[in-house]
């Protein structure tokens, strides 16, 4: 069993990794069905040693976003990690995709644009709960039109993030055009590339659609406007009647709906930003993915007709059956985090 030795700071929770040995801590702000996804988490992954010498890893036992501005203590994991020749292991669950400044540092992270992807990061799925819970697995079938679904966050909540959106993406295009890095598109926030895409499928004839949009996010105790149940209901739902959910990024590049789409069983479209997928080398995600590029959404409707009209009804269900087995197998919290121990470190 891989060896680590951590410092924790009191006061702050440690990471999913670490519930085995020092059991779950109460969750801020999270409701209670994200929770969920740390329910199989039982068994130890890691052996938490005293001497840091006896190490292979100096891991930091927090999440990076709620250490990263602890100028003193990553100053002191960096030397530690001098000190006994080990490197440290970070989890970066969150939105950001800048640099861990820890020397030689191990990086797992959710989100990351393949252009700027660093050699010593690892993307990861983020924490996502299997939606099915122990029920039966039902594919759809072949139908005559696909279904494109979404619920979710897709309205401006106020007129300040209508304006601040605006602004952001001005200011990403102007840089576009007087740097030439076009590529810096991807970099757009979620919920432009969100309207976009929903705002063409309501117009569409080749596709039908299923939404539900709200304007704010429904993910967290802080936002939420609706009844959690009945706003997680709503949500499940609409993917189980979808033969598409659509998964977009947020401010991150990555997206929770994509996972829970696979837990579902359902072939997910993904709205390509760049996207930097976890375990790429070892999952071939085009087995059970609708991929679209971000430069297409104009297209989409007519790439996922294209997509669906090439499937004939056993390859279509064989896909679903793919997607929900590559959560089960890789992507949930549990097995990606034995993975990671037992082959990424």
């Amino acid at each position: 069993m891989l060896k680590v030795y951590i410092q924790k700071i009191a006061g702050i929770p440690h990471i999913p990794l670490l519930y085995p040995n020092l059991g779950r801590p109460k969750a801020e702000g999270r409701m209670d069905f994200l929770n969920e996804a740390f329910d199989n988490l039982s068994e130890k992954l890691v052996e938490v040693i005293e001497d840091p010498a006896k190490a292979d890893y100096i891991l930091i036992p927090h999440n990076f976003p709620l250490v990263k501005e602890k100028g003193s203590y990553l100053q002191m994991i960096t030397d530690l990690c001098e000190d006994h020749g080990k490197r440290a292991i970070v989890f970066w669950h969150g939105d950001s995709d800048l640099e861990v400044p820890i020397p030689n540092a191990i990086v797992f992270r959710t989100s990351q644009y393949g252009y700027q992807k660093r050699d010593n990061e690892i993307m990861m799925p983020p924490y996502t709960p299997d939606l099915l819970k122990g029920q039966s697995f039902r594919p759809r079938h072949k139908a005559e039109v696909p279904v494109v679904g979404f619920c979710g966050w897709a309205k401006y909540k106020n007129l300040k993030n209508h304006v601040g959106t605006i602004v952001k993406d001005l200011l990403i295009d102007l840089k576009r055009i007087t740097t030439l890095k076009l590529h810096l598109s991807v970099h757009k926030k979620g919920i432009s590339f969100r309207m976009r895409a929903l705002k063409l499928f309501d117009n569409s004839s080749i596709v039908a659609s299923n939404f539900i949009l709200r304007d704010s996010y429904s993910g967290s105790s802080h936002t939420i406007t609706i009844d959690p149940e009945e706003g997680r209901k709503e949500y499940i739902d609409n993917m189980l009647n979808s033969d598409f959910p659509l998964a977009i990024k947020g401010d991150g590049n990555y997206s929770y709906r994509f996972y829970e789409a696979l837990s579902l069983g359902r072939v997910p479209v993904l709205v390509n930003t760049d996207c930097v997928l976890p375990l790429s080398d070892k999952i071939n995600y085009s087995e059970f993915v609708c991929i679209v590029d971000h430069k297409d959404i104009r297209n989409m409707d007519q790439k996922i007709r294209e997509f669906y009209d090439s499937l004939d009804e056993e390859a279509f269900v064989t896909m679903q059956k793919k997607a929900r087995e590559a959560f089960e197998t890789k992507l949930n919290v549990k097995s990606f985090l034995e993975y990671a121990v037992n082959n990424l470190l």
